[in-house]
């Protein structure tokens, strides 16, 4: 499990990491090579699907179960929205520091403007920054941009509109790949739609002069059901391939490319699917010469419903998981971080994991 660092409070904003000539000892993650890099073309490229294919049921499945994690074409979204979109998040970022700390968070899981959450488990600082959204922009624009805020609150609106719409129409897909009927997925604790919570963040990672020894996010799996991230002008996510015929687990990029978005499963979409889906981990790296901006929309429940395997997938077989309330695992998280999960695991002989809230 990861370290609690003692100066948590800090890592909601420390603008100061980029006023840095090299990497400092606070900021140097020892361990940032842990696993070896594949060639992010060829046999490790991440999946790359088109919502129009015919067979879309069954290579989202296979995704979702070799990988954990794929790109999207033909998702419905304009190039011009998208291209507003990084611009916005640009805007935001060039903003003097001391306008930024105007919506600074005051607790990690506020909207505003600070760190990821997951930070204040680590011992080290990340070479990032980041903007929290869990409604409506509106009220930290307008301290941002007294005179001018309401473009930045439309593009930020209607990129949430429209990616939600689309969040739920993959979780639906993805049911469907396992094999439920309609009526089952109506069902589930994702079964309507209009009751999906969802939240967006927006990260920069500065260009770094020890690329090599900085880490823009730390390792992690998201909590959640799914994720869909947009990357702007460069890449800078990573994520662990596990092992396999091909080699030990390695780390792969994920490549832009132009108009696509990446998908991700979370811990949640994992446990529904009895353990089929791969809630794959990954990280954020950043480059000596580029900025990296993106923009993560994240779904999860109702905080009132409880997540399990889905009953047809434990028929005749043994369940992996519990079935816990959204906001229990969501307080495992909050505690044990990347141990979450093994505390609702069933072990081999059918007894529950102990909850260690």
């Amino acid at each position: 499990m990861a370290l609690q660092a003692s100066h948590s409070e800090l890592k909601l904003h420390q603008p100061e990491n980029f006023q840095f000539n090299s990497v400092p000892d606070s900021h140097d993650w020892l361990y940032l090579y842990d696993h070896p890099f594949a060639d992010p073309i060829g046999p490790d490229s991440v999946p790359v699907i088109d919502l129009t294919d015919p067979k879309l049921i069954e290579k989202i499945g296979k995704a979702c179960e070799e990988w954990g994690v794929f790109l999207i074409t033909s998702h419905g979204i304009q190039p011009e929205l998208l291209n507003q979109l990084g611009s916005q998040i640009h805007r935001l970022f060039a903003l003097p520091t001391e306008v930024k700390l105007k919506v600074a968070k005051t607790e990690a899981r506020m909207p505003g403007y600070g760190g990821v959450p997951s930070a204040r488990f680590f011992p080290k600082f990340t070479w990032s920054e980041g903007f929290s959204i869990t409604s409506s922009p509106r009220e930290h624009a307008q301290k941002l941009w007294p005179d001018d805020y309401s473009s930045f609150c439309e593009v930020i609106e209607e990129y949430k509109k429209i990616t939600r719409q689309l969040g739920c129409r993959l979780m639906h897909i993805m049911l469907l790949s396992l094999g439920l009927t309609e009526e089952e997925i109506n069902h589930t604790a994702i079964g309507d739609s209009n009751k999906i919570l969802t939240s967006m963040h927006l990260n920069s990672y500065p260009a770094c002069p020890n690329p090599d020894r900085a880490l823009g996010l730390v390792p992690h799996t998201d909590p959640g059901l799914v994720t869909i991230l947009y990357q702007d002008r460069v890449s800078g996510l990573q994520v662990l391939r596990r092992k396999d015929g091909n080699g030990p687990a390695r780390w792969v990029t994920v490549l832009l490319i132009p108009g696509t978005l990446v998908v991700n499963i979370g811990d949640l979409m994992h446990v529904l699917s009895n353990g089929r889906f791969h809630n794959v981990l990954h990280r954020a790296v950043v480059n000596k010469t580029d900025q990296w901006l993106s923009a993560g929309q994240f779904f999860v429940p109702p905080v009132d419903v409880n997540v399990g395997p889905l009953n047809r997938l434990i028929t005749g077989s043994q369940p992996v998981y519990k079935s816990v309330p959204w906001l229990e695992y969501w307080k495992l998280r909050e505690t044990l971080y990347d141990e979450s999960l093994q505390a609702i695991k069933v072990d081999g002989h059918g007894k529950e994991g102990m909850l260690k809230l």
